[in-house]
């Protein structure tokens, strides 16, 4: 039985898409809030335009993000992880060149959302997934135990480059990472079109979904978690830094904040088994909200800890619930586009998170105000979560 596991699960593969994870998730997404001062005191560009271009990358990305499932349930894994190479590759290094804030913006925007839209979770779970149909829930929480440390390297580790070398270069290096890791991915991992459904069986099955007032719900949570989380990542280390810690100490705890997502996967099987989907989803947004209200005033190391520790377990363990509860309710065939559906929302609705809190600690110059706005956003999305179950058809 032991061989037959081994054979069932590839745990190669799957720590390849981890490696990807990391890496997309890492040089863009996460790093950006190490950046922000650093850019602002090398080029005076205004802090609500540089957050501003982080929510339309986002925007851009949740808008892929419906073409990048599509994509993927279509052509296979190997045609999106190398579109994202190739697009995040060219618009970041102009990005990292520019002295024109338009054109950073815009590249921001193609860059930061080629990697949303085809190298996050909605592919790289999905992908997890169809070369693991025996073992698909061992999958996605293997698969996110890699992702968690997306953080806890690249915000540590872009704060050191950013003094070092300066954000243009560390742009450009964190860049590099994830165009090895995708290239990386297209080459030994090919999901392949065979058996894949038809256009019109895949978009029947995600409109059926929808009629399901559940998932509905679990659609609307995501807009809302999405523009907390959003607002978190954002201005994890600048609100540390404005309530007082240095920038190393901010990006230490904004970094551990990311380590800490081990403790909301590494328990995540018999927290699921105990609550289901459904209510480890009300556990982990709770903790998150928890965590967002606690980092508004976290000018001490015992607050950062204390955030780090309950953001980062509902962070992690949120991200493969979004996957197990999406696959409960939409079903598998439909399941690359229901991910990229559900990206949409979370990218595209929670741009508004990190773009209103960029004018907002302009217009009060606190930076407190909107993190606890995010808070807010976070307990609400408990309320719409509700257990569902898959269309007939899947």
């Amino acid at each position: 039985m032991a061989v037959e596991d081994k054979e069932r699960f590839p745990a190669l593969h799957i720590g390849v898409l981890g490696v990807i994870t990391i890496t997309v998730y890492g040089s863009w997404y996460y790093a950006f809030g190490v950046l922000l001062d650093p850019i602002i005191a090398d080029t005076g560009w205004s802090e609500a335009v540089l957050t501003t271009s982080f929510a339309v990358a986002s925007i851009v990305a949740g808008f892929g993000s419906l073409g990048g499932g599509w994509l993927l349930d279509r052509s296979g894994s190997r045609v999106v992880f190398g579109g994202a190479a190739m697009a995040g590759l060219l618009a970041f290094q102009v990005a990292a060149s520019t002295d024109s804030v338009a054109t950073f913006a815009m590249m921001a925007a193609i860059g930061g959302g080629a990697f949303g839209a085809l190298g996050f979770y909605h592919i790289t779970q999905t992908t997890a997934v169809r070369i693991s149909s025996q073992a698909t829930t061992k999958a996605i929480a293997v698969l996110t135990i890699w992702g968690a440390f997306a953080s806890a390297i690249y915000i540590p580790v872009s704060a050191w480059l950013v003094q070092s070398v300066g954000w243009r270069s560390t742009l450009r290096i964190t860049t590099l990472t994830a165009v090895v890791a995708l290239v990386l991915g297209a080459i030994v991992i090919d999901t392949g079109v065979a058996g894949r459904p038809g256009r019109t069986r895949i978009w029947a099955e995600l409109l059926a979904s929808l009629r399901v007032s559940e998932t509905r719900r679990f659609v609307i949570a995501q807009g809302l978690v999405g523009m907390g989380v959003a607002t978190i990542l954002v201005y994890q280390v600048p609100a540390m830094t404005a309530a007082g810690l240095t920038l190393t100490a901010a990006s230490f705890w904004a970094g551990f904040r990311g380590f800490a997502q081990l403790g909301g996967r590494l328990p995540l099987l018999p927290i699921v088994s105990k609550l289901g989907t459904a209510g480890s989803l009300r556990l982990a947004f709770g903790a998150i909200g928890l965590g967002a209200l606690l980092l508004a005033f976290a000018g001490n190391p015992i607050l950062a800890a204390a955030y780090a520790l309950l953001a980062g377990f509902g962070i992690g363990a949120s991200s493969p619930l979004y996957g197990m509860h999406a696959r409960d309710v939409f079903g598998a065939t439909s399941l690359g586009t229901a991910m990229g559906l559900l990206s949409f929302v979370f990218l595209v609705f929670g741009s508004l998170g990190p773009a209103a809190a960029g004018w907002i600690a302009t217009a009060t110059g606190s930076r407190a105000l909107p993190v606890a706005l995010a808070a807010v956003a976070t307990f609400a999305a408990i309320f719409f979560i509700r257990p569902g179950s898959a269309p007939s058809n899947s």
